[in-house]
C-alpha cells in the first residue's frame, strides 16, 4: 500500500500593513521544527503534533507561528485556524500596546484565515 505524501506548507500573512507577519505552517513534524526555528521560536519542546488541533507560538521580537496538523478543509479545521489567528492577533496588539479589539483586530483574523483557504495548491 502507497503511504499518502504529507504536504509540507507555510504561508506568510501581512498585518497592519506588513509592518508584522503571521506564519500559517502544517506537514511533516521536521517540516514543522523547521519552520519554526526558522522563524526563530525554540519552544519545540511545546510541540505536540499528535495531539494538537493547532497551536500558535509567539516569543519576542519573533512573529507567531500557527502550526495546525494539515490544510484546513472542515468547518472545525477553518474553526481552528480562526481560533489560532486569534492567539496570533492578540499577540501582535499586545505588543504594540493597541488595547482596541474591533474592526482592525477583525480584519486582521479575517486576512489570516482568507490567505489560507484562498491559497490552493
Amino acid at each position: 500500500m502507497k503511504s499518502k505524501k504529507i504536504e509540507n506548507r507555510s504561508i506568510v500573512v501581512d498585518i497592519l500593513n506588513n509592518e508584522y507577519k503571521v506564519v500559517v505552517c502544517w506537514g511533516s513534524d521536521i517540516w514543522i521544527k523547521k519552520v519554526l526555528t526558522s522563524w526563530q521560536h525554540e519552544q519545540l519542546d511545546l510541540l505536540d503534533l499528535k495531539n494538537m488541533r493547532g497551536q500558535t507560538f509567539w516569543t519576542k521580537d519573533c512573529a507567531p507561528v500557527i502550526v495546525l496538523r494539515h490544510r484546513p478543509k472542515t468547518g472545525e479545521e477553518i474553526g481552528t485556524l480562526a481560533h489560532e489567528s486569534v492567539h496570533a492577533i492578540s499577540w501582535i496588539f499586545d505588543r504594540i500596546e493597541e488595547e482596541s479589539r474591533g474592526e482592525v483586530f477583525a480584519h486582521s483574523i479575517g486576512a489570516i484565515v482568507r490567505k489560507v483557504m484562498s491559497n490552493e495548491k
